[in-house]
């Protein structure tokens, strides 16, 4: 479902953004084996967030990447 949903979002950054995001933290939390995958997302999501100005949003992608890498 999350597939379709970075599908149907294209054409609006902060709901594509805000997939990406939840996406990774679906990744981590279920299938913590495909971590590259996650953190992919992570990294779209928070280039995003910070050309949004997407600050709170950022914040979030930021720490959870940040315990990926630790």
């Amino acid at each position: 479902y999350y597939q379709t949903a970075l599908e149907v979002t294209k054409q609006f950054r902060p709901e594509a953004a805000l997939t990406h995001l939840q996406f990774a933290e679906l990744i981590l939390e279920h299938f913590p084996h495909e971590q590259p995958q996650a953190l992919e997302h992570l990294d779209v999501a928070i280039d995003e967030f910070s050309d949004m100005g997407m600050q709170p949003s950022l914040e979030q992608a930021l720490r959870c990447k940040s315990e990926l890498v630790a």
